[in-house]
């Protein structure tokens, strides 16, 4: 494991530069997918400025944060490739925009982490590098005509060419060279199955993942 990095963000920048309508976009599918689960306890790791964690605590969800930073005064301070929990201890772990802080090499220590700790899904979001075109099409009666609320028109080119400037902060990019996201699937098959894949709608930079841990029996 590598044993020091520094991606650690100052309080004020989750306060002041971290939010914007994208980003809120982002956390519409953080909360959603998460509720869509209906978990009793829920550990979030990496907790930003706290909006997931604080509108799921609102709605009654029990949870549990974790990150490495003190500053931002989660339950738990540790790092996500060393949890201080029992295994099995919670029905969905939230890893949010939170591996790419981490070395290649370590991701696979961090998700054996993940998998021991949760008993049965974690949902992880990765940022996806590319250049890609959307259009987001709505019109009156489109629910009546097309069932739907709006059209989503999107097509995505990753930048293979393009490599990671490591700079303390993200390490690793889907869509960036030598990261591609059939490299990414199949570490995370090792681990889980891969139940669904989740482009947001005009925020394409945020990737995300639900997994079920092997061996879990699903009632079909």
């Amino acid at each position: 494991m590598t044993k020091k990095f520094d991606a650690k963000l100052p309080e004020e920048y989750y306060c002041k530069k971290y939010d914007n309508i994208q980003r809120f976009i982002s956390y519409f599918y953080q909360i959603d997918l998460t509720k869509k689960l209906n978990p009793k306890k829920i550990l979030e790791i990496g907790i930003g400025n706290k909006t997931v964690s604080n509108y799921l605590k609102q709605h009654s969800f029990d949870v549990t944060t974790c990150d490495f930073n003190k500053d931002l005064e989660p339950d738990y301070v540790a790092d996500i490739r060393e949890l201080p929990f029992e295994n099995d201890s919670y029905d969905v772990v939230l890893a949010y925009e939170i591996l790419e802080h981490i070395p290649w090499n370590d991701i696979d220590k961090a998700l054996g982490e993940l998998h021991r700790v949760t008993k049965k899904y974690i949902i992880i979001s990765v940022p996806y590098f590319a250049i890609f075109f959307e259009i987001i099409l709505k019109f009156p009666l489109i629910a009546e005509i097309l069932k739907k609320s709006f059209v989503d028109i999107f097509f995505r080119i990753p930048l293979f060419f393009i490599g990671v400037k490591i700079s303390g902060d993200h390490y690793w990019e889907v869509g960036r060279r030598n990261y591609s996201i059939r490299k990414v699937r199949r570490l995370l098959r090792k681990r889980f199955r891969i139940v669904k894949e989740i482009r947001p709608i005009l925020n394409s930079y945020h990737h995300f993942f639900i997994l079920e841990k092997y061996g879990v029996f699903t009632i079909p």
